[in-house]
């Protein structure tokens, strides 16, 4: 690997980057996903556990071929969508140091969460060849991260830099004064 790739792999010349961001390798996000696989999927063995000794589960047919999944796609969208827009990274993510990040390096906004989140879905339904494609990505991005924008990062993103601070302005003072 030279040199120049080396500074792409490491976010180096993107506009606004600032200091350079190192990628998260696939195994790292790979083992990532089947942390947070092997969590939902514990949940949902205790939730349906639960719901059966509580005497809600009837074993009609219709509950559990409709019911179930689409619970279980529902509550898979809300643990991403609430932990990569608070923490910027899932428990399987934060177990390996790795985050979500804006493609500028800094943390992403809730849209770009929302949009990751939801072209997952289709991601993974097309036999996953989203996911796949981030093998032949320059940039290692999947079709979700394409679409948001977004990069897994090892590290924590950027936080925003703070605004200036306002102009004050003192009794009788017809000027502003910054700082």
């Amino acid at each position: 690997m030279g040199q120049s790739d080396r500074a792409k792999e490491q976010g180096a010349g993107v506009p606004g980057s600032g200091p350079p961001f190192t990628k998260a390798s696939l195994p790292r996000r790979a083992v990532a996903l089947l942390l947070d696989g092997a969590i939902l999927v514990s949940a949902a063995v205790w939730i349906r556990r639960a719901h059966h000794n509580a005497g809600l589960y009837s074993g009609a047919a219709n509950e559990t071929l409709w019911f179930y999944p689409v619970a279980g796609l529902f509550v898979l969208l809300g643990y991403q969508v609430l932990f990569l827009a608070i923490m910027q990274s899932t428990p399987g993510m934060a177990f390996l140091r790795i985050s979500l990040a804006g493609a500028d390096g800094r943390a992403p906004t809730f849209g770009q969460v929302v949009i990751r989140v939801l072209v997952s879905v289709p991601s993974a339904l097309a036999f996953g060849l989203g996911y796949i494609w981030a093998l032949f990505h320059p940039q290692r991005q999947t079709w979700h991260d394409l679409a948001a924008d977004t990069i897994v990062i090892r590290g924590s993103p950027r936080r925003a830099v703070p605004a200036a601070p306002l102009p004050r302005r003192r009794p009788g003072d017809t000027t502003y004064r910054v700082g």
